[in-house]
């Protein structure tokens, strides 16, 4: 296996997510044409001058920059486009549409959204993980990305031996440095259980300093935390510019028009 043998095994992962989104399109053709169809309504440089419907779309942490770059391919469509918590953003008027991405769905700032924007006519449309979220069940439209359970993989004996192999001089440090040594030689490779009562209170017998050799031991995660579902949004939203470009009679020539060239320049 290749020296970044981890690295493949979670580009494997994230790609397995990623074509689960086109099962996202076809067993959600519908809710995602609802989507589609409310975007369009919103006022666009080409074809509305006089604005009156803008964009605001918002996510937390990740997912809030998955936010930002589909703004931006909003904006290159034409459509007045926002990002909240950004200093330039004007207050949401009646007839606007807010564009949530979160994960959960619960976050307290994207909650905080969808609780102050109680004003007429806003259209809330949503892309999440969680059906069931306050978001999911407040939105007008909502896109779900249902992500593949966490696949986690045990280091192998060598990555084990090869990590152990830069400890001496940490030891060395240590008054009880052959006791230390003793301990880490006695400890078991891979496939332990971490939960073990025996193996856990050989860890703690370890200097403090060292503790964090037990994570060796257990299993690498793959993906982290929301990268699924970020990724695979990413690539879904982008995938929709390209049926809004449709819609428009847009091509790529046009939505340069709309690029900052300058920023591009720096």
């Amino acid at each position: 296996m290749s020296e970044l043998k981890y690295m493949d095994l979670s580009l494997d992962e994230i790609l397995k997510n990623l074509n689960r989104t086109k099962n996202v399109v076809e067993n959600q053709e519908e809710a995602i044409i609802k989507f589609r169809d409310i975007i369009l309504t919103a006022s666009n440089k080409r074809t509305s001058p006089k604005k009156k419907t803008t964009i605001f779309l918002a996510g937390a942490g990740r997912s809030g920059f998955v936010a930002k770059s589909f703004a931006m391919r909003l904006m290159h469509l034409g459509f007045y486009v926002y990002v909240f918590n950004e200093t330039i953003a004007p207050p949401v008027q009646d007839g606007d549409i807010i564009i949530i991405i979160s994960k959960s769905g619960k976050s307290n700032s994207i909650t905080q959204i969808v609780e102050d924007s109680k004003i007429d006519n806003v259209k809330f449309l949503a892309v999440c993980g969680n059906t069931e979220s306050e978001l999911a069940q407040k939105s007008d439209a909502r896109i779900v990305i249902d992500s593949l359970p966490q696949i986690l993989v045990n280091l192998e004996d060598s990555d084990i031996d090869n990590f152990i192999e830069f400890l001496p001089k940490t030891i060395m440090n240590f008054e009880n440095s052959d006791e230390v040594k003793r301990q880490l030689d006695a400890l078991p490779r891979k496939n332990i259980d971490m939960a073990d009562k025996k193996i856990m209170a050989q860890m703690y017998e370890l200097p403090h300093e060292i503790y964090g050799i037990s994570n060796i031991y257990r299993p690498l995660e793959l993906i982290l935390m929301g990268t699924a579902f970020e990724v695979s949004a990413l690539v879904l939203l982008d995938a929709l510019i390209v049926e809004l470009m449709h819609k428009l009679n847009l091509r790529e020539k046009d939505l340069k028009a709309y690029h900052d060239v300058l920023s591009s320049a720096i």
